[in-house]
């Protein structure tokens, strides 16, 4: 299939098309593609030309016009999967990305407080098992909830701290301060609703009849 041949075909419209993937198995799955604003493709042909100039290669001409349009594969059937909810779900994906950075923001594992090697080594391996507790206390509390925010969360759990220490030294009941956090993270820590740019979970909720992500890739697969 001429791929950019067939986006233009439609006209500017979006694209749920019927495609068999592969040389030898000819895997049935779904092409879906949707139009960009103007803005948004030339902010991905910079990208992909310095891309290009930083590895020293050329970027083609089909390459540049596929920015274009957003382009997804699936092998999820329409009725499971509509194309405004694969382009909400393409987008979700991201949002691992926010994990890691609670991890290295908040958790601070390059910054430490002596020169001495081992005492170096000590304290970050001292973080990243705080990193440990304070995850396994979200997945507890708040990660079933996509309306919450892992940075408030993790607030949470750290004021929560000196109660922790206490408890683990005999000082007041372990078990209860570990649901107080559970308690706390469970039905506070919520994100803050949008309008005009709505939060994932908005999207998830409602997806919109057609959206256009801004930071979905090119191109992408997903897995059913």
């Amino acid at each position: 299939m001429d791929l950019l041949a067939r986006l233009r075909a439609a006209g500017g419209e979006p694209v749920d098309a019927p495609v068999r993937l592969g040389r030898v198995q000819r895997a049935p799955a779904r092409l879906l593609g949707v139009p960009v604003p103007q803005e948004v493709a030339d902010q991905r042909r910079r990208r992909l030309q310095d891309e290009a100039r930083r590895r020293g290669q050329a970027v083609s001409a089909a390459c540049l016009a596929l920015a274009d349009g957003t382009i997804l594969v699936t092998n999820v059937p329409a009725e499971r999967l509509t194309l405004a909810e694969a382009l909400v779900v393409a987008r979700a994906r991201w949002r691992i990305e926010l994990l890691f950075k609670l991890w290295k923001q908040h958790g601070h594992p390059d910054a430490w407080r002596s020169t001495k090697p081992w005492r170096i080594l000590r304290e970050l391996y001292a973080k990243m098992l705080a990193m440990v507790v304070q995850h396994w206390l979200l997945l507890r509390g708040c990660w079933v909830h996509p309306d919450r925010s892992l940075v408030k969360a993790a607030q949470t759990v750290r004021a929560q701290t000196p109660a922790v220490v206490n408890a683990l030294a005999g000082v007041g009941s372990l078990p209860a301060v570990l649901e107080q956090i559970r308690r706390c993270t469970a039905t506070g820590c919520t994100l803050n609703r949008r309008r005009t740019k709505p939060n994932t979970h908005q999207l998830l909720r409602d997806p919109p009849a057609v959206h256009l992500p801004q930071t979905c890739p090119l191109t992408d697969t997903l897995a059913a």
